[in-house]
């Protein structure tokens, strides 16, 4: 059924760059009457055609929801500070290693967000955090999941932690290690994510052979989000 809504609303959005490309396209047409304007509607179209794919394709790999998350985010509202009464608190990643080696911390695990590119199905693989430690030398921060699953974290930044979801808003580098069993293997393999931020865009690195999908990691979002 997911598949079914992600399919339709991919269409939907894909065709409305090629609908508002063609509103102007008859305006530019109705103007110039030439063959000048014949070609800027041509152009205008094609370059609609090539968003709308983008679109298309976006959606069929994060889903609609997600999609609209991103479109309709609003990242300074992460920078405000939580109120005295918020179940939100604001962490540093020191300060989070000990609460979890005191077990008092108030997140216990979820699915994973990387720079906006999800370890598995969107809001699906669920992990629970069973450590996380923090090397204040190299300010790197270490959360070991169930599973086999690792993050390494860089220089991480503005840390939010509620019982629904623990967000990091920034980092220099994250690594995530985890296992997975390839379709007629019989034994688990190590496989790899690495996200570095090289100025203005993240640069990507894997082993995974499983899968040709791209990663879907952009500057703009946060560094880290495990949703409960």
């Amino acid at each position: 059924m997911k598949k079914l809504v992600n399919l339709i609303a991919g269409i939907l959005a894909g065709i409305t760059p090629l609908i508002i490309a063609g509103i102007f396209g008859l305006l530019i047409n109705n103007e110039l009457q030439n063959i000048l304007g014949i070609i800027l509607c041509g152009i205008l179209e094609l370059l609609a055609a090539w968003i709308g794919i983008q679109i298309f394709q976006k959606i069929q790999r994060v889903g609609i929801v997600d999609f609209m998350a991103v479109v309709f985010a609003s990242p300074d509202l992460d920078n405000l500070e939580p109120t005295a009464n918020s179940k939100t608190k604001k962490r540093t990643a020191k300060e989070l290693a000990e609460l979890n080696h005191k077990n008092q911390s108030i997140f216990r695990g979820g699915t994973l967000k990387i720079f906006g590119d999800w370890h598995g199905e969107p809001y699906q693989n669920a992990l629970k955090i069973l450590r996380i430690d923090y090397a204040e030398d190299k300010k790197q921060l270490v959360i070991q999941f169930s599973r086999n699953t690792r993050i390494i974290i860089d220089e991480p930044g503005h840390i939010l932690e509620s019982p629904s979801v623990l967000k990091i808003l920034s980092a220099k580098k994250i690594k995530l290690e985890f296992q997975h069993k390839k379709k007629g293997s019989t034994e688990e393999g190590s496989y790899f994510k690495n996200y570095t931020v090289v100025k203005n865009k993240i640069e990507t690195e894997t082993n995974i052979d499983w899968t040709k999908q791209k990663i879907d990691a952009a500057i703009g979002q946060d560094a880290l989000i495990i949703f409960n």
